[in-house]
């Protein structure tokens, strides 16, 4: 049985969390509720350690000290959506996306080094939209890709939230589940919540 959960990301993760809020008011927190309603979870200490802003050469250059430290028995690594933002506007489709796969390789590479008895989880970006053939979304679905192909090649398991919205958006419009395409409304991140508890659920260990 684990004991320590750590969620390592952006904004998104972080879910405006703060000293007197740790876990933030999104989908850390809201899945910390789920795991609470179940006994043989109820006892798991999470940590949340998404940044506002960050992207993947950012969580490399803090991970000793935001998930080493801790030493967690399982991680979550949700990261991607700034870094599909910065390819994007600098008008030159996917110049970054070879820098995100190999700085999202080392860092899973990194961590199964330093905590070789961790489990590891990843989540794929997203982008909330009512047109996959909108430019945003077509350059996201290669960052996507990118995690599924790594969850792949290390046999890590994977949560592709792009597939979670894209789901959403098929019940109310992208306007009705964030403000901004990016940011979730509380619904929204229950819908991260949900589907993350399913995952892990499904591959932490029950005794």
């Amino acid at each position: 049985m684990i004991s320590k959960l750590l969620f390592f990301g952006d904004s998104i993760t972080a879910g405006n969390r703060t000293a007197i809020h740790p876990l933030g008011d999104g989908y850390v927190s809201i899945l910390k509720d789920l795991f609470a309603m179940e006994h043989y979870l109820e006892g798991i200490t999470f940590v949340n350690s998404g940044v506002n802003g960050h992207m993947v050469g950012d969580l490399l250059n803090r991970y000793h000290t935001d998930v080493l430290d801790h030493q967690p028995d399982a991680v979550v690594i949700k990261i991607g959506i700034n870094d599909a933002h910065d390819d994007f506007i600098s008008g030159l489709a996917n110049s970054d996306l070879h820098k995100y796969e190999t700085g999202l390789k080392m860092l899973i590479q990194n961590l199964r080094t330093d905590l070789p008895r961790a489990q590891f989880f990843l989540l794929t970006p997203y982008l909330i939209s009512d047109l996959k053939t909108e430019a945003f979304y077509v350059v996201m679905q290669e960052y996507c890709s990118v995690v599924k192909a790594l969850g792949e090649k290390f046999e890590i398991p994977v949560l592709d939230i792009q597939e979670v919205f894209d789901s959403a958006v098929s019940i109310k419009p992208a306007s009705e589940w964030a403000d901004d395409q990016i940011h979730p409304h509380r619904e929204g991140h229950a819908l991260i919540a949900n589907a993350l508890f399913t995952l892990l659920e499904n591959h932490l260990p029950k005794i």
